[in-house]
């Protein structure tokens, strides 16, 4: 059996007493949606799951790792402490609200169908606001990875390089990476959408061999520098993410799905109702990389 087919099984459970008790169910998004970037290992570490209408997530990590000494024998080991920190960031409310008839309940595809439409729309979301959400002026939401403000001398930020130009793209992504492997970072994956790619893909040597041999073009998980590379949409165009995912922290709620008829019930109709909070945060931004790729 299908997950989608599981988790609507469990969704359109029906009560005899719709009015007072709506079907309710709580599904662990990482069951659910799977395919968003942010659950990815290869991109994120996954946190506390947030429980309830939480606005806002601490989350503490080791900023300062303990330090090993080598000793005589028998000499004293001298105390090495690790140094805690926290990350603190607010959490995005995903909402969606689907309207269906009671006659389609009827039918496994119809259901099927209504399942898939809900969990793309959601993943979709939810990769939207982990990689290209606008900085909230509030200052409450986080930023989308692909939005932090690059690094500067006297400001934290990415570390970001500009192309010289679309033939030296692969030379500038070997460089983001060193750059930030030097700062700590553990390079996991690389982040673009797949028109990125084929500009990529399209690079060759003086001698007209494509740069990036034809084996990686046409792996299902292609790498690059020894690094996955992983394609999603939401990621800007003509811009390459390095993640680092021990430094990014991602907490998600459970989704809430409920089903109810009274709000259309003259219509014979019902509401699917999904919400879910996501929240994330970087520990040290400088640990990501951005290579912007020239437009021509």
């Amino acid at each position: 059996m299908r997950q989608d087919e599981r988790i609507m099984m469990a969704v359109f459970k029906t009560t005899t007493t719709k009015g007072a008790f709506p079907d309710s169910q709580f599904i662990a998004a990482r069951e659910a949606i799977p395919e968003a970037v942010a659950l990815s290992p290869l991109v994120a570490t996954q946190s506390v799951v947030i429980d309830g209408d939480a606005p806002r997530v601490n989350v503490p990590y080791v900023s300062v790792d303990p330090t090993a000494n080598v000793v005589a024998e028998g000499a004293e080991i001298t105390t090495s402490s690790p140094a805690l920190n926290q990350v603190s960031f607010g959490t995005h409310k995903v909402a969606l609200l689907v309207p269906f008839s009671n006659e389609s309940l009827r039918y496994e595809d119809a259901v099927n169908l209504i399942t898939d439409s809900a969990t793309k729309a959601l993943v979709a979301q939810a990769d939207h606001l982990f990689l290209a959400a606008d900085k909230d002026t509030g200052g409450i939401l986080p930023t989308g990875i692909a939005k932090i403000a690059a690094a500067t001398e006297g400001t934290g930020g990415v570390t970001e390089i500009t192309a010289a130009s679309r033939a030296k793209t692969l030379d500038a992504v070997l460089d983001v990476l060193a750059q930030t492997t030097d700062k700590g970072a553990t390079p996991t994956a690389i982040l673009m959408r797949f028109s990125t790619w084929a500009t990529l893909m399209a690079i060759t040597a003086s001698d007209g061999r494509p740069l990036i041999e034809p084996d990686v073009t046409a792996s299902a998980a292609p790498m690059l520098f020894n690094t996955p590379v992983l394609f999603n949409s939401q990621v800007p165009a003509n811009t390459i993410l390095t993640m680092s995912a021990p430094d990014v922290i991602v907490s998600v709620s459970d989704i809430a799905a409920d089903t109810d008829s009274s709000a259309m019930f003259t219509s014979d109709s019902s509401l699917m109702r999904m919400t879910m909070r996501l929240g994330f945060g970087v520990v040290k931004p400088d640990r990501l990389g951005r290579v912007i790729v020239p437009a021509k």
